[in-house]
């Protein structure tokens, strides 16, 4: 059948609407190309995996977030000094991330969220570990929270009278810390065979003082002062609660056991990142700025890792 002039218009406007459909179409196809490749490259950088990650096989990238206590200040500076001193010689960069919650704080670590976080020794990681079944792993120890006596009313530890009140961390990690400090200063002596680090007030065989011992909450370190004798507890908590240095009666060196630990989760041990990481935090220049650094946000809060 031959066109006529009479359907030549209808013929065309056939074919100029076959047109337009195959430009939608096509449009639309563009479209959900560029969904897709946006899709592909938000999974990648949420899961770690940017360009420099994707070509050694690590999970994560070259910005190291790293979770620390988000009420310590300190903590954050030491983050802050490895960002700018160390990481740049490895071609990376530490992001702090604070956090409040251990348990998030552990989940997110153990899920490979963040590559690392700085907030615990190696006895609250058991804890933790213990308790919930996380996967997570101790790669050492990095620095020591400065761990001391702070008293409102007496202006040395042995001006402590008999029967006198300390109150500690009611944890048992820290409440085996605090107790070690005391025997280490000579005030208690525990039983035979026990180990200080898992030392609780059942344990003490001798207490020449009769030093009586009151439980507190993480935290309640520097407003528990004016009801107690004296508190045990980090010099953090003071320093940020603005607590002055004169209320510190004494300042031993906190035990190794409780040094900080730099802790990853389990199933990235051998990511080529983590690598970097341990060369990172485990650079000797690392241990001699915290024994020499001026930071008011450091020192008297964190120190080296002690020798015993």
């Amino acid at each position: 059948m031959s066109l006529t002039d009479k359907n030549l218009p209808d013929a065309f406007d056939e074919i100029d609407l076959g047109g337009r459909n195959r430009g939608k179409i096509l449009i639309a196809l563009v479209a959900l190309v560029l969904v897709i490749g946006a899709a592909v490259v938000t999974w990648r950088i949420a899961s770690g995996d940017d360009e420099t990650g994707a070509a050694n096989g690590s999970h994560f990238g070259n910005d190291f977030q790293i979770a620390y206590q988000a009420s310590s200040a300190s903590e954050k500076a030491f983050l802050d000094y490895l960002d700018k001193e160390i990481a740049p010689k490895h071609g990376v960069t530490i992001t702090p991330v604070g956090i409040e919650d251990g348990n998030q704080l552990d989940q997110a670590t153990a899920d490979g969220k963040y590559i690392a976080n700085i907030y615990q020794h190696k006895h609250w990681l058991k804890q933790v570990t213990d308790s919930t079944g996380w996967d997570l792993k101790a790669l050492g120890p990095v620095f020591q929270w400065s761990y001391s006596i702070y008293s409102e009313k007496y202006d040395s530890f042995d001006k402590l009278p008999k029967g006198a009140t300390i109150a500690l961390l009611n944890d048992p990690a820290n409440t085996a810390q605090a107790l070690w400090i005391l025997e280490r200063a000579g005030a208690i002596t525990f039983k035979d065979g026990v180990d200080p680090a898992e030392a609780t007030e059942q344990d003490i065989a001798t207490n020449p003082k009769r030093l009586k011992f009151q439980y507190i909450e993480y935290g309640a370190g520097p407003r528990s002062l004016p009801s107690v004798d004296a508190v045990i507890d980090y010099n953090m908590s003071f320093v940020d609660a603005g607590t002055p240095d004169s209320e510190r009666i004494l300042a031993p060196a906190a035990p190794k056991d409780f040094a900080g630990q730099l802790v990853v989760g389990g199933k990235y041990l051998d990511d080529p990142q983590v690598k970097v990481l341990k060369e990172i935090f485990f650079d000797p220049a690392v241990q001699e700025y915290l024994k020499t650094n001026d930071d008011p946000a450091l020192k008297g809060q964190l120190a080296p890792v002690s020798a015993s």
